[in-house]
């Protein structure tokens, strides 16, 4: 059973060993330690012995030159000139009439022989992915074909006289046949070669798939989650109330794998390829976590998708509930090029919603303001089911068609107008519930101020309201109200004489009667945008203002006939001084200003 060894995979270098050494092949099945199998390690091992004066390599004297064979002739001029040093031949059949010429090697030479043929055999093996054919005795054609790394080659201790006994270990992750097909039981191997390329026509998927195998040496998966309690969510049940979870987690998912340096053919002419261990790692958990399309060889777009992670972690641990899933999905990688390792490492944040929500409150009363005021700051951070290879992060899948619009900062919008009444506020929000359940008071439903915060590039919304305890505003609609009232009641009718060099001042003469009441009446009004005429005609400037535009204009006249001294018990008479209106149709501020001048029976 010949060994055969392409030297430097060169064809024209086929180095045949004798006599044969005796071959032996074990595999080893790769397991996790949780027991997952993922490929095959073959270890092959040649056990033979280098005789001083017969077989190849060919012996050598101290100086380097050949012994001549037991017939006269120089091996120069016979079968021998391949391989390290020419000390190998081509002939692979060893049958009777096909047995190397025995050398003529003088007993003091002995050892200079054997250590000769130590040097040559040290050499042929002294490269990784040589081309490996164990051939039957017919030497028509091999019987296993490898492409194996070397792990070690020995030679036992002796005196080396006649004979020197030598292992050699070997190590390959697939065996082959004649066809350059790998064995049913090889590992298990993905393709992501281009199969239209001529080199590859003509080719089975068998043969393709040993082309882009993927081979590692250990392989590790672990998940982790652990609490975030700077993440906390506000949920709205169908019944109006809310509920908080002040805290939330967070989930990784690594997986790592350390590779084996591969060889393996570039087509069937024997041409061999070499794949570092790194990137042998690399594929294998790439390929792991963006598998082939179902049914194809090739490695498709798709990413492993992973909606519900607590399908994953957290059952029976921390029995979390059952609506929370992943989001905000992105992965870390690392190669270690010179170690052959790489990982990829996942994080997500869990959540039953589609945004996290995180507020304080803050109640302030002053005396020298009549009304308890509650602030509300508040930070939405909009979540993401988009995998981090999305077109949306500047990655190739394209998967917004199954996520639609579902990034963070829609989601963040969608979360502020479901607080807030679709941005009307008023009882029904929930912002309003919020501030108005901290204080003993009854809140005004809308906030006496407003301000927003936005970015879109990390999905994120700020809000900061004030709500108080002032009055309801009774014109509809508007943002702001201010009513005046001024009373001016009867006093003394005199005259003031002035008296020329009097140093008590003038002379204060009662001339009899009284003075008359008299009422002002002031109302200040702020409105918003919807209701500022925009044109710059007369039908947007003038005739837009409240006093025109119902129901402002009824609200405005009923208001002012509540306040008329026509409503004061015991009123005799009254009279209306000239009121004046003032309306500034660009910034929606409006004033109505009357008098008016009464007598009373008492």
């Amino acid at each position: 059973m010949p060994i055969s060894v392409y030297y430097n995979n060169d064809d024209t270098q086929i180095c045949v060993i004798r006599p044969a050494p005796l071959v032996s092949i074990s595999s080893t099945i790769n397991k996790t330690g949780g027991g997952e199998a993922f490929g095959t390690t073959y270890t092959i091992t040649l056990t033979g012995t280098l005789l001083d004066d017969q077989g190849f390599p060919l012996a050598k004297d101290v100086h380097g030159a050949y012994f001549d064979y037991s017939d006269g002739t120089s091996p120069s001029g016979g079968v021998g000139g391949v391989g390290p040093y020419g000390a190998f031949d081509m002939t692979t059949s060893h049958a009777d009439d096909n047995r190397p010429q025995e050398q003529n090697v003088p007993w003091n030479y002995k050892l200079d022989a054997i250590f000769s043929k130590q040097k040559a055999l040290r050499t042929l093996f002294a490269r990784d992915g040589q081309r490996l054919d164990i051939v039957p005795v017919h030497g028509d054609e091999p019987a296993i074909v490898c492409y194996p790394r070397v792990v070690s080659v020995n030679f036992t201790e002796g005196v080396y006289v006649n004979k020197c006994d030598y292992t050699i270990e070997l190590e390959a992750d697939t065996l082959l046949n004649k066809g350059l097909e790998v064995d049913d039981n090889a590992n298990p191997l993905f393709v992501n070669t281009d199969i239209s390329a001529s080199r590859y026509q003509g080719l089975t998927t068998d043969q393709l798939i040993i082309l882009e195998g993927r081979f590692i040496q250990s392989l590790s998966e672990t998940w982790s989650i652990e609490t975030a309690e700077d993440l906390g969510e506000t949920i709205s049940l169908p019944n109006g109330k809310e509920v908080i979870r002040p805290r939330s987690y967070r989930i990784s998912h690594t997986m790592n794998a350390t590779g084996k340096k591969h060889y393996y053919p570039d087509d069937l002419t024997g041409n061999v390829k070499k794949s570092e261990a790194w990137e042998q790692a690399r594929d294998y958990v790439q390929l792991t976590l963006m598998p082939p399309a179902s049914g194809s060889v090739f490695v498709g777009t798709d990413v492993r998708n992973y909606p519900n992670v607590m399908n994953q972690i957290g059952s029976g641990t921390l029995n979390l509930i059952s609506s929370y899933r992943g989001f905000n999905h992105v992965r870390t990688e690392e190669a270690n090029v010179s170690d052959g390792s790489y990982s990829v490492t996942e994080n997500w944040v869990i959540a039953s919603g589609t945004a996290y929500e995180n507020y304080t409150m803050s109640i302030k009363s002053d005396t020298s303001a009549p009304f308890v005021s509650v602030g509300i700051d508040g930070t939405i951070k909009g979540l993401s089911e988009v995998l981090s290879s999305g077109v949306e992060y500047g990655g190739v899948g394209d998967i917004s068609a199954q996520y639609g619009s579902n990034l963070p900062y829609a989601n963040a919008t969608k979360k502020f107008r479901e607080i807030s009444n679709e941005g009307k506020y008023g009882i029904a929000s929930n912002v309003y519930k919020r501030a108005n359940n901290a204080v003993a008071v009854q809140l005004n439903t809308q906030p006496k101020s407003i301000s927003l915060g936005t970015n879109e590039f990390i999905g994120e919304i700020t809000y900061a309201l004030e709500f108080d305890n002032r009055p309801t505003n009774i014109i509809s609609g508007v943002l702001s109200e201010n009513i005046s009232v001024n009373d001016t009641y009867p006093g003394d009718i005199f005259a003031v004489i002035p008296v020329i060099g009097r140093e008590t001042g003038p002379i204060l003469q009662y001339i009899g009667g009284r003075s008359e009441y008299r009422r002002d009446v002031s109302i200040e009004l702020g409105l918003d945008y919807t209701d500022v005429p925009y044109g710059s005609g007369r039908a947007s400037l003038l005739l837009q203002k409240p006093s025109i535009v119902e129901p402002t204009r009824t609200q405005i006249r009923n208001l002012i006939n509540e306040l008329s001294p026509a409503q004061e018990p015991g009123i005799r008479k009254y009279f209306i001084n000239a009121p004046t209106e003032s309306w500034n149709p660009k910034n929606g501020s409006y004033n109505f200003s009357i008098s008016w001048v009464y007598e009373l029976d008492k």
